[in-house]
């Protein structure tokens, strides 16, 4: 299984690190959104801030044209044109026009530039992630946001009630009352409208402690979501990565997926030092991808995609035997000892395999000078 992917709905193209086209739309965007701030400005106003605008417009204009006639260049599936990206990016251009051609004062139809914001959207990758979580999540968000309405209703309703015949301005009509719940409800209380009986000022505190457990209800759901997604995602990457490693290719799917849940991943850039010797070990580590050197005298060893080390460490309690720095970019696997003594007490026979390397590889390690043989090495 490959690396589970983001779940975007927007096509990579442009948004790759890099694209200059991309580099240039944010400098743009910045200097559009400035302009527009400053034509509002009273006596600020100039033929050169229009003159920005416009070019900005064209700009963007520009770029739909140049990322529709690359994406049918290069087949790029989901194509651009039709996508969401291409959709928020014409957003971005047809109004001003529009509203300028319909008569609206320039000061005015420049405005509607603030669209442009919605560009940011695309580089922005948990705004999927947020919306997979909202259709997972659906039913149990509704069923909060209909209690929110119940509340909403009840509580507009007791205040009219209540308060109405006393404060006819603020409480008087059905519509103004609701007002009061929401910002009630909603925890703001602006303070434009307050009960001044008993009953009323009773059901206010009902509504705000209504108000704290809905609010409270959606974010934990969210948050949950968010959490549980997470989650999902890591244990997809570390599962494509245990089956790189050929030492646990030997494990069983149950025994994959629980130690798939037991492993942190851990990205390093090149000349990043993993681990320095004599310090305590409380941890081993795969190597999913990448490169590690192993500093020994006279000659340090190199270790690849598919091995490990830092398991005598756990093994046997000593400390580190040597510093470990990787020589490119990696992608490491970390077992924690805790859950390795857990781990190798359920796997048995991975656990005397794991010691018979260990004891294989023990003495060429301390005299630092012979070759390990195989993909396997630890310090």
């Amino acid at each position: 299984m490959s690396q589970d992917k983001p779940l975007a709905f927007f096509p990579p193209l442009g948004h790759l690190r890099g694209d200059p086209l991309n580099s240039a739309k944010y400098a743009v965007l910045a200097i559009g959104l400035a302009a527009m701030a400053a034509l509002t400005v009273p006596g600020a106003r100039a033929a050169w801030l229009e003159a920005a605008l416009w070019a900005c417009l064209a700009f963007f204009a520009v770029e739909i044209i140049l990322r529709t006639w690359q994406s049918r260049l290069s087949g790029q599936q989901p194509a651009y044109p039709g996508s969401a990206a291409f959709w928020f990016d014409l957003i971005g251009v047809i109004p001003v026009p529009l509203a300028l051609a319909a008569g609206v004062p320039p000061e005015k139809a420049w405005l509607l530039a603030s669209l442009w914001i919605l560009k940011l959207a695309a580089a922005v990758p948990g705004l999927s992630l947020l919306g997979r979580i909202i259709r997972l999540e659906a039913r149990p968000l509704a069923s909060v946001f209909v209690i929110f309405l119940i509340v909403l209703l009840l509580a507009g309703v007791a205040l009219h009630l209540a308060e109405g015949p006393s404060q006819p301005d603020k409480f008087g009509t059905l519509p103004l009352a609701l007002w009061w719940a929401v910002t009630t409800l909603s925890t703001t209380g602006y303070g434009d409208a307050v009960p001044e009986t008993f009953l009323g000022r009773s059901i206010a505190g009902f509504v705000m402690i209504c108000g704290l457990g809905v609010f409270g209800l959606w974010t934990g759901i969210l948050a949950t979501g968010f959490a549980n997604e997470h989650r999902r995602r890591e244990f997809i990457r570390n599962w494509d990565l245990v089956t790189r490693v050929p030492f646990l290719r030997s494990l069983d799917a149950a025994g994959v997926i629980e130690l798939t849940r037991m492993l942190r991943r851990q990205d390093l850039a090149e000349r990043s030092v993993v681990v320095r010797r004599g310090r305590a070990g409380d941890c081993m580590f795969f190597i999913a991808s990448g490169e590690v050197e192993v500093q020994l005298e006279p000659e340090p060893i190199r270790l690849g995609a598919g091995s490990f080390f830092g398991e005598f460490a756990l093994l046997d309690g000593s400390p580190r035997t040597a510093t470990v720095v990787t020589t490119r970019p990696t992608t490491l696997l970390i077992l924690d000892v805790t859950d390795f003594r857990a781990f190798t007490a359920q796997h048995p026979d991975l656990a005397r395999e794991l010691e018979a390397e260990a004891a294989r590889r023990r003495h060429p390690v301390k005299d630092a000078g012979h070759t390990i043989n195989g993909t396997n090495a630890a310090q």
